[in-house]
């Protein structure tokens, strides 16, 4: 079952074969990804055939998708590429289960955490023996090359992230951002497209120096992830994106602000949302304050009322 939705320059589709009989299922999945990917055939030794659903998000100059489905087996061969040439270099982040990407130079394997960068217009067999879950953002050839200085790859690029490396909360900032894009399309579709693709060098090592929106994005990823920690200083939040605190000044300075006010404004940003949950009803606001960071209730009601106009009680009860 298909469904897609427009909003300005954003076109996102979506495909399930949940509802779909046992027998058509290969062959409605392939034809989906042909029109919304790229051309490939499936096969899957699963008893009850191929279970999986993806949905797409369609930019200007990215495209992004998110696919889950039990184990199966995609390839793209020669004849797919004469047919439908794709002319992009997919980067599929793993967030789910074991996977495999046999190519002319040799077999792949990589686990959840993991990404590969790959030329679709170069045959391959794409596997995976378990659950799945990637996300991919399709970058196409000519955006690549730009970026690079190179026209594709001649082989694979398989990336490891580390706990706690700079590629993993690149990845993280990567995947969470795609994640929200593909749920509620961007309002503004130029800026989510520049800092995915400052993202995207960021993960696969391409380091330019005009780099600045996909260290934000990292930056306020790692905030929000360590935003209960009231010591989360600029020297942190550097450390785990991979920059220096001078650089990670200046990241911010080109938006208008600084660490410490993106700090503060994250921690009350989330303190106003607790306070209007209603399952948070009971919660003291002495415990709110701890879990977004501030070092004290009292420290969290000056800020809270500089900023809202009005006390943390008084928004709760409004």
């Amino acid at each position: 079952m298909s469904l897609g939705t427009t909003s300005a320059a954003a076109v996102t589709t979506a495909f399930s074969t949940a509802r779909v009989p046992l027998q058509d299922r290969l062959p409605l999945w392939e034809d989906y990804n042909k029109r919304s990917l790229i051309g490939l055939s499936c096969r899957t030794l699963a008893s009850d055939g191929l279970v999986a659903a993806q949905r797409n998000l369609r930019m200007p100059r990215l495209r992004f998708t998110e696919i889950r489905g039990n184990d199966h087996v995609v390839e793209r061969s020669q004849e797919n590429i004469r047919t439908v040439p794709a002319e992009t270099l997919p980067l599929c982040l793993l967030l789910e289960g074991e996977a495999f990407y046999y190519h002319s130079g040799g077999c792949e394997t990589f686990s959840a955490g993991d990404a590969i960068l790959y030329d679709a217009d170069q045959p391959f067999i794409y596997g995976f023996s378990t659950n799945m879950r990637q996300i991919i953002l399709d970058v196409p050839r000519s955006l690549y090359s730009e970026r690079t200085g190179q026209s594709g790859l001649a082989a694979p690029l398989v990336l490891r992230a580390g706990p706690g490396s700079p590629l993993t909360e690149h990845t993280r900032t990567a995947v969470t951002t795609i994640h929200h894009a593909l749920q509620a399309p961007p309002e503004n579709p130029n800026a989510m497209e520049d800092g995915c693709l400052d993202l995207f060098d960021l993960i696969i090592g391409n380091h330019p120096s005009s780099i600045t929106g996909g260290y934000l994005l990292s930056a306020r990823e790692y905030i929000r992830n360590h935003l209960h920690e009231a010591d989360l200083s600029a020297s942190r939040i550097s450390h785990g994106i991979g920059i220096s605190e001078r650089h990670l000044a200046r990241v911010f300075a080109a938006n208008d602000t600084t660490v410490g006010k993106d700090v503060l404004a994250i921690r009350l940003r989330r303190a106003a949302e607790m306070l209007a949950d209603p399952k948070l009803r009971s919660a003291q606001v002495g415990t709110i304050a701890a879990a977004t960071g501030f070092a004290s209730a009292a420290h969290f009601s000056r800020s809270f009322k500089q900023a809202y106009g009005c006390t943390p009680r008084e928004a709760r009860g409004a």
